[in-house]
């Protein structure tokens, strides 16, 4: 339990000013985790000091910003950057234009098995869509997700011939996410990997990188046309999924960022396989090392005596995580029995930046893509208090679920249920990197039910979650349960250790909506 201690404290010490992806603090905690996969035992495969260096481009603000201005019978209409519209600094070019008509592309889903068709009977080719924030009620909540994440709609809209995008907010986003609140960041860069081509590795060529328009100003676009955008909101309140339409209007968008290259790497070690077959297959164990740095004064939530601490450490996320890592590798090592198939342990970069260090890992690991057969990730493990229970993020896609409940069962607790299924973490975290090249994946944390009964465990997470989720207080004080902590290390061995010597590789689940859109089998 010493080195779990240690490991927490370690990175989440105000000396690593918050591990900020490309920071010397978050460089400093990969020489750490390097230096711990070294003293267990770990191979190098990275050929760099178990160092795999992910190039990234910051794209700040330059001195135009963006700009939003909709052409109409009656004249122009220029709208203003954090006030009518929010848009981010482009990565994929420092200037950034396009002029075209307008189409209302309902929520922009190409889903017609689940009933949703936005695109059909519509001409966008050359045009800009306006989609609505969101997804219909109806879809599944995991699907729906896939659906509505701007990646997917961004994709759809481009294969459809679109060269620009502007999302809606609407009603539901604004009491979830209000649109000042999300203006307060107006100014945070943008980032993303870069391809050996130099081009971003989301990007998408030739679609405007897009804004998100608000409510007053997004029904600007709508006079005069087939409906008003009230309407459309009713429909959508009703559980009517609104059909499209093309928009009396034109817009021009443009955007200006200055670039700037980091270098931010992951950190990969390796267990090897004793099976002569399966050790050329690689289960990989993730965590994310990284986390969001210090706090701008005016960014700062912090009150009275914590008020001058804008330090946002990151104990639980996710330095907790890379602890339980270090210590399944240690479990691992000292068990006198090497696992049939490999193990790689992957301390990841940028997951705080949109997933990007697992997403550069996943499309370029440092083995045959093909040979990774499983991922188990580690992100937050809400190490609050010893547990009698389990969450398993993803376990109904794959036979990974019940690999999971097996290993519950050994360690004398239970799986549990997803307590927030609205909150669709299993396309949240980095495990979703690797599914996204078509393999299975698991993701744990501590669930609700409490050892000591006194301790009402949905209430001491959603307490976490309200009073220290990213803020200067998440630190390694006495909200760190370290046995709790032994208990989810020792789970997440039995799960690992189960795959890596079963006899079958793990598997979708026949008919799975993940296994079957991005399995490569």
């Amino acid at each position: 339990m010493g080195k779990l201690r240690a490991d927490v404290e370690y990175l989440s010490a105000d000396t690593l000013a918050g591990r900020q992806t490309g920071s010397p603090g978050y460089q400093q905690a990969a020489e750490y985790v390097a230096a711990r996969f070294a003293a267990l035992g770990l191979q190098s495969i990275t050929g760099n000091d178990y160092f795999q260096p992910v190039p990234f481009r910051e794209a700040s603000w330059g001195t135009q910003r963006a700009t939003l201005m909709l052409h109409g019978r009656d004249g122009d209409i220029a709208f203003e950057l954090g006030e009518d519209f929010l848009a981010s600094p482009p990565t994929i070019g420092e200037d950034t234009a396009t002029s075209a008509g307008l189409v209302f592309v309902g929520y922009g889903i190409e889903a017609p098995e689940y009933g949703v068709d936005d695109y059909a009977e519509l001409d966008v080719q050359g045009k800009i869509v306006v989609v609505v924030d969101g997804r219909p009620a109806q879809m599944p909540n995991e699907v729906g997700a896939h659906y509505a994440s701007g990646r997917t709609k961004r994709d759809t809209a481009a294969r459809h011939g679109a060269v620009g995008f502007i999302s809606l907010n609407t009603p539901a986003r604004e009491a979830r996410r209000p649109f000042a609140r999300s203006a307060a960041h107006l100014n945070d860069p943008s980032f993303d990997w870069l391809r050996a081509d130099d081009i971003p590795g989301n990007a998408i060529p030739g679609l405007h990188p897009g804004v998100v328009l608000d409510m007053p100003a997004a029904k600007q676009l709508f006079m005069g046309a087939a409906r008003s955008l009230d309407t459309v909101y009713t429909e959508m309140k009703s559980g009517v999924v609104p059909k499209g339409f093309p928009l009396p209007y034109s817009a021009t968008l443009t955007s200006s960022a200055e670039h700037r290259k980091i270098v931010s790497p992951n950190v990969v070690g390796m267990l090897p396989g004793s099976d002569p077959k399966l050790k050329d297959e690689y289960v990989i164990f993730s965590a994310h090392l990284d986390h969001i740095g210090v706090s701008e004064g005016e960014h700062s939530e912090q009150t009275g005596a914590d008020a001058h601490d804008r330090i946002n450490n990151g104990a639980q996320d996710n330095a907790a995580g890379i602890a339980v890592m270090l210590e399944v590798a240690r479990l691992f090592a000292e068990s006198g029995r090497a696992p049939r198939r490999s193990v790689l342990f992957v301390a990841v970069t940028a997951e705080e930046e949109g997933l990007l260090g697992s997403d550069y890992f996943a499309q370029h690991p440092p083995v045959s893509p093909k040979s990774m057969v499983a991922n188990i990730n580690l992100d937050m493990p809400m190490l609050l208090y010893p547990f009698r229970d389990v969450i398993a993020f993803g376990a109904e896609h794959s036979s990974l679920g019940k690999t999971a409940e097996h290993a519950a069962e050994r360690a004398g607790l239970k799986l549990s249920p997803d307590p927030m299924p609205e909150q669709v973490i299993f396309v949240r975290s980095d495990h979703y990197s690797f599914v996204r090249q078509g393999v299975p994946a698991i993701y744990l944390i501590s669930g609700r039910e409490a050892v000591d009964q006194s301790i009402n465990g949905t209430d001491a997470q959603v307490e976490f979650l309200r009073t220290r989720y990213h803020r200067p207080s998440d630190e390694a004080d006495e909200q760190i349960n370290y046995t709790a902590a032994r208990q989810f290390a020792e789970v997440n061995y039995a799960i690992a250790r189960e795959i890596t010597d079963a006899d079958r590789k793990p598997r979708w689940n026949r008919g799975d909506f993940f296994g079957d859109l991005y399995s490569v089998d």
